[in-house]
């Protein structure tokens, strides 16, 4: 009868559950997993949205890069000429060339702005990529986003292009860092038409 007896305490014992102080420690424990599981997942979708806005930009740069050579390659006349006929190369932060239909077409790199702007004839200034600069500056001179090459002073070689793009992206990445790799594009054509 009294082992009897030492067992149904044991087993009341047994099943009674947990104490206070245990409920509290595995609170404290699954709060802190759910706490580091969260953080881990903000910093995985921002990384996510920094990536994502970093493709879709160089995606959009390198087609705007693209046509604007193209347009380069089919154009008949460009500017600005050289001051000096003698001048092989000019920089500049804008380009001008006609097509076939006689559109004076201008490419301008606004730094002020970062942007990269489009004006077709006399028509406004259209915003074809935001967050661009042109190079750096070389010894207190600004280097041109356009390098242009004429030979005659007056007859268009080689056009270059020059750009660096910043991804606009308004995410904080504490995690990670807050730097988002800059796109650099650079491009370089002849015109078809070498004999206008």
């Amino acid at each position: 009868m009294n082992a009897h007896r030492h067992h149904d305490q044991s087993h009341v014992r047994a099943t009674r559950g947990f104490s206070l102080v245990e409920m509290l420690i595995a609170l404290a424990i699954s709060s802190a997993l759910l706490v580091a599981t969260l953080a881990a997942l903000t910093a995985s979708f921002r990384a996510y949205q920094a990536t994502t806005e970093q493709a879709s930009t160089h995606m959009v740069g390198r087609i705007i890069m693209h046509r604007v050579l193209a347009l380069v390659r089919n154009g008949v006349a460009f500017g600005p000429m050289p001051e000096d006929p003698r001048d092989r190369y000019l920089t500049s932060d804008e380009i001008i060339f006609l097509d076939d239909d006689d559109r004076e077409i201008s490419v301008r790199l606004d730094r002020a702005n970062a942007a990269l702007l489009m004006r077709i004839d006399d028509g406004v200034e259209q915003l074809l990529l935001e967050g661009v600069r042109g190079p750096l500056a070389i010894g207190g001179v600004a280097q041109g986003a356009f390098t242009l090459e004429f030979e005659n002073g007056s007859k268009l070689v080689r056009a270059s292009f020059d750009l660096t793009v910043e991804a606009d992206d308004n995410a904080n990445l504490s995690l990670e860092g807050d730097e988002v790799i800059p796109i650099r594009l650079v491009g370089s054509t002849a015109p078809r038409r070498l004999g206008w």
